[in-house]
This record gives structure tokens, sequence and C-alpha cells, in this order.
């Protein structure tokens, strides 16, 4: 048990400290670990569960059960938005992911600090381009001024284009989260749909959702904890050499 709560509390020193390390990564959300009883698993899937380590999955398996299971999942709460003037840096206010075109296939973000590359098309800081609804959102070099409005409509010269592809999941705790801040969608995370009730905002970007004093708060705290489990675990490992070699005296 000792050993488990040291591995348990590894586990969230990792986390926390992950969650510092990206304090200033645009568009960054927070990992969570929680704690749940066997028999109190939910089935909605709407935590990304590892029930494969369950020795018997089935619900109502364990109706007297002390069993407890550490679950991480991500906080995809709205992080604080920061003005910053450009007309390239986007936010999203609400639910949703901007579409992006990788190497590797589709990928979603909520990273909105964009760029234009040689070819007057809008992408991302590592290059990878930017979806509408009819693809690549492409500029031309004789526009003088490009605007997004709130829904997402790529306005030039005041004509209005096409349409930002902004896009949200029937389960986001089942993305998968990948280099450069982007999400892969997976089958626990559903096929994308449109998103709704969200807002874009333009000149802005949305800031990480960590909160670096209640981070620090944290990594104190289980660093201490960790510390405590490592000094049983050292008087554990003292007390058995000590029976050791008092059998070993005995016999």
């Amino acid at each position: 048990m000792v050993a488990f709560m040291g591995t348990r509390a590894a586990e969230r020193l990792g986390m926390i400290s992950n969650n510092i390390a990206n304090v200033n990564t645009l568009g960054f959300k927070q990992n969570l670990l929680g704690t749940w009883r066997a028999d109190q698993l939910p089935e909605d899937n709407k935590v990304d569960l590892p029930r494969e380590r369950l020795p018997n999955p089935e619900p109502g398996v364990y109706p007297n059960s002390c069993y407890y299971f550490d679950v991480s999942s991500r906080d995809f709460s709205q992080g604080a938005l920061h003005h910053t003037g450009g007309e390239n840096d986007l936010a999203i206010y609400g639910s949703g992911f901007f579409k992006v075109q990788t190497p590797q296939g589709i990928r979603y973000t909520r990273n909105g600090s964009f760029r234009l590359n040689t070819d007057y098309q809008l992408v991302t800081r590592q290059g990878h381009l930017v979806l509408g609804q009819n693809g690549p959102i492409t500029l031309n070099a004789t526009d003088k001024k490009f605007s997004v409005d709130v829904e997402g409509g790529i306005h030039l010269d005041d004509t209005l284009g096409d349409q930002l592809a902004i896009v949200d999941f029937p389960n986001p705790q089942g993305l998968i989260l990948e280099k450069g801040g982007l999400y892969a969608a997976t089958e626990n995370s559903g096929l994308e749909q449109e998103a709704q009730g969200y807002q874009i905002q333009q000149g802005v970007v949305e800031e990480s959702n960590v909160d670096p004093i209640a981070a620090m708060v944290q990594l104190i705290d289980n660093s201490r904890n960790f510390d405590s489990y490592i000094k049983i675990l050292d008087t554990f490992q003292t007390s058995s050499e000590r029976v050791i070699k008092e059998i070993g005296r005995l016999s």
C-alpha cells in the first residue's frame, strides 16, 4: 500500500510539474488527477478511464469494494484572453478547436497564434495549414485588410470569404495531446462536429489555464508527501534487513 501511494505521489508530481512547465504555453489545458472507487466508475465516457487496468470492468462487480484507481483527465476550461493586436492572432471564447492540416493528418488546437506563410496561407507557428469550411484559408497579396468576425467569418477587404472550421467533440477527454499543442481525435473522443456557442476574437490569444500559484502550492504539498513515503519505504527496508540478519543469526 505504501509503495502504491508513493507511486501515486510520483505521478502527481510529474503531472503538476508538466502543468507548471506549460504555464506560458498558449492554449494549454492543464491535467488533473482524480481518484475513483472501483464501484463508482462512470459509464458515460465523460472521463477517459483506464478501464483495462480493472481485473473485471463490468459494472456492479465491486459493490462493497475499497479498490481505488487514479484517473487522469484534462481541464478544458477557458484560459485567460490576452490582447496582442496582431491580426493573425485568434482566440476561441467558449468550447471548440481550430482545425489544422498536418503531415500526419487532421489535428486540432486551441492555440490561435497564427501567421501567414509565403503563399499567403494562414498557418500555425509550426507551419500547419489552418482550415476553413472550404479548405486552407488563403489570402491574396493584394488584400489590404484581413478581419475575422465573432462567428469565424473571414473578411478580405470587407468581403466575406471562407469561414473558420471550429469543431468540437462529444467527449473531448478522449482526444490525445501531441507535440505542439495539437490534439488527435480517437474513437473515444467521437467524430468532430460543428462547435456551438463560441465567439472568435481577433488580435487576442488564449493563455494557458494553469493557475501558477495554485500549481506551486500543489507541487510543494505533493513533494512533502512524496518525501514522507520515501522515508517510510526506507524504514521498511531497514527493518527488513534487520529481520533477515536476525533470522540468519538464529539459524
